[in-house]
């Protein structure tokens, strides 16, 4: 055990990779002909639609700030190469630009803007969709109504939000029937979505078609849900409106604000850390909490390790982050040992 413990503290200071997230740093946006003159229009928009994503915010009331940063753009382009192909509805087809810009830069434009890169944390959606059509309702399936599904994943992807698509197989179609979402049994629709891990549901009901499109949204969280409603003519602003409203929920609850968010220290306890390969796990999923600033070892004792966690936004945002790695068990009524208090929050979880 004390050997452990040593290599324990070797390790703690050394540094260890990131989890791999999603590309939040390249956008493909149509362009308008050859001219230098286009291709600039072409990145500065593709640089806005990058900060958005990357943020996870929209940029409402940053207009002129905003704009001497988009007038920048092509300075920050890592790469680009042109593309053809269509897009999906409302997106004019032809050609396009792919561009990636360079991270430093992008990380410096969001601190201008008071916002900052959310780069983990973000949690995962299955989308749950059921269609009602002349009185007739049904699940939705990948396959069969492929326009819907690309809406909704060109929507996702413009927010940085990943959706886990469900395999409508027999299996989800015998653990989900149209009235399970239409009714919105939350019970059933929660028992199905833990075929897909950790992630959130996110139930979508769409009723309408020829230019009047409307949806009643439904973003379950762990601990109760929230409602909204959509209106448009089209599947594609209609799947927008509802994901901007998903996105800026997920934003709420997930990333506090540097600038109005407090720095807390919250104490929290890992149990069932065995040996190296579970210390070097857990220090991995620290670090990839955009809440956690820094954190320090204070105790350890057999397979229990104790740490000081700098957290943005204090108790709750972490608890929150938290929630989202499977890997991690929230446990209870955990006695405090003599000689440990310090006057912060405690949380305990498992390591598995």
């Amino acid at each position: 055990m004390k050997s452990i413990r040593l290599l324990i503290l070797f390790l703690f200071f050394l540094p260890l990779p990131l989890q791999a997230g999603m590309d939040l740093l390249s956008a493909t946006v149509s362009i308008e002909g050859d001219s230098p003159e286009a291709r600039r229009a072409a990145m500065a928009e593709a640089l806005r639609q990058v900060l958005v994503k990357a943020s996870g915010q929209r940029l409402a009331g940053r207009g002129e700030q905003l704009q001497s940063i988009l007038q920048r753009a092509e300075e920050q382009a890592q790469e680009f190469r042109y593309r053809s192909g269509e897009g999906v509805e409302g997106e004019s087809a032809g050609k396009r630009l792919w561009v990636r810009f360079d991270r430093r830069s992008v990380e410096k434009d969001l601190r201008q803007l008071g916002l900052i890169l959310w780069e983990h944390g973000r949690p995962e959606l299955v989308p749950w969709l059921a269609v009602e059509r002349k009185g007739r309702r049904r699940l939705a399936d990948p396959e069969r109504d492929d326009a819907l599904f690309r809406a909704l994943e060109s929507a996702a992807d413009r927010r940085g939000l990943v959706l886990v698509i469900p395999l409508m197989d027999l299996e989800d179609r015998n653990a989900l029937k149209p009235a399970d979402l239409w009714m919105l049994d939350l019970q059933t629709i929660r028992a199905a979505t833990t075929r897909y891990g950790n992630a959130l549901p996110l139930v979508v009901r769409i009723s309408g078609g020829k230019g009047r499109w409307k949806a009643k949204w439904s973003l379950l969280f762990p601990d109760g849900e929230r409602n909204f409603d959509s209106r448009a003519k089209s599947l594609q602003k209609l799947m927008t409106d509802g994901v901007n409203q998903a996105a800026d929920l997920l934003v709420q609850r997930y990333l506090p604000s540097p600038a109005k968010a407090q720095q807390d220290q919250v104490r929290v306890r890992f149990l069932g850390v065995q040996d190296i390969s579970d210390y070097a796990r857990l220090m991995k999923l620290l670090r990839s909490l955009d809440v956690v600033t820094g954190f320090s070892l204070a105790r350890a004792d057999g397979d229990r390790l104790e740490f000081r966690v700098e957290a943005l936004g204090g108790r709750e945002a972490l608890v929150n982050q938290l929630s989202l790695i499977p890997e991690l068990v929230p446990v209870v009524d955990i006695p405090e040992e003599e000689g440990t208090g310090s006057g912060l929050e405690t949380l305990s979880y498992a390591l598995r």
